[in-house]
């Protein structure tokens, strides 16, 4: 007996043709249907104020939270003390907010998804920093703020730092204001706990430190040239002042000089100031102008 084999007619095409069909029909449909229910609306997710939430990380949050996460306005606080307090959005910082450090100072900024767009830094005693004009201790002014509230001082009472009083600085340390860097270490440790890092500073603030702050045992400056606008040397002589001159009205009029008894002429030097004295004009000795008038012609009228 014979068996005819026939192939299998292949219907895979057809059938993925009229799967799609099917399909993008039933789309077509389903959206004509409900065209008005599938605009977008807006969702607005309401927030709560909950307590302080503690991360594994050490850090802390006290505000306002929605479904997303942190949002709205709070306060937190990193394991190193900095706080940030302001707007929050989808658990960023998002609106403005402040950064405030331990020492007192306060970065100022508006914020956009975690990332800062503008800021501005405001010292602890209020002074505000300007990237564009900087003009604080600056030449010709070098002054501190505690200096144009108080004033100069004179010489060995003058204040060597912003902070009063001045501060002890270990042997081998920098005093950065915000605490003292150990250049062996190059890090910044607290000025009241060596053993508490604040910071590691950049390698470019790293050599400003050792070129600007002070240190112990301080090194000796001198005068420091560039700090002056124009610098000179000290004048050790005076120049000799001129002769007295002696003036003719007309040949028919002559007035003798007048006699001046110079005494001794005395310098004294103390530091850069000198000092002229015993210069004076004898007026007991002064002569009485002897005027001589020529005889009148004879003119025939």
């Amino acid at each position: 007996m014979k068996m005819s084999t026939c192939k299998p007619r292949d219907t895979s095409s057809l059938a993925v043709t009229k799967r799609a069909s099917q399909w993008e029909s039933l789309m077509r449909k389903f959206s004509e249907a409900h065209k008005e229910e599938c605009r977008t609306v807006s969702l607005d997710i309401p927030r709560v104020q909950r307590s302080m939430k503690t991360f594994p990380t050490g850090s802390q949050y006290e505000g306002t939270w929605d479904l997303l996460g942190m949002s709205g306005y709070g306060v937190y606080k990193f394991p190193n003390d900095v706080i940030y307090e302001g707007e929050f959005d989808d658990g960023m910082f998002h609106g403005q907010g402040d950064l405030i450090y331990p020492s007192g100072v306060v970065l100022r900024g508006d914020w956009s998804k975690g990332k800062l767009m503008e800021r501005k830094l405001v010292f602890a005693d209020g002074l505000e920093y300007d990237e564009a004009d900087w003009k604080y201790c600056k030449e010709p002014d070098r002054r501190f703020t505690i200096e144009y509230d108080k004033g100069l001082q004179p010489a060995g009472k003058s204040f060597l730092t912003q902070e009063q009083p001045t501060r002890d600085i270990p042997p081998g340390f920098y005093d950065t204001g915000d605490g003292f860097y150990d250049p062996n270490t190059r890090v910044v440790y607290k000025a009241d706990d060596l053993s508490a890092i604040v910071r590691s500073p950049s390698v470019r603030e790293q050599k400003w430190i050792i070129e600007n702050c002070r240190t112990c045992p301080e090194k000796p400056l001198g005068p420091r040239p560039f700090l002056y606008e124009q610098w000179m040397e000290p004048i050790l002589s005076l120049p000799k002042p001129p002769e007295p001159t002696i003036t003719r009205v007309t040949d028919s009029i002559t007035l003798s000089q007048s006699t001046f008894e110079q005494d001794r002429e005395t310098t004294q030097e103390s530091g850069s100031i000198l000092h002229w004295r015993n210069w004076r004009k004898s007026t007991s000795s002064t002569q009485r102008p002897n005027i001589k008038f020529d005889a009148p012609s004879k003119t025939n009228v």
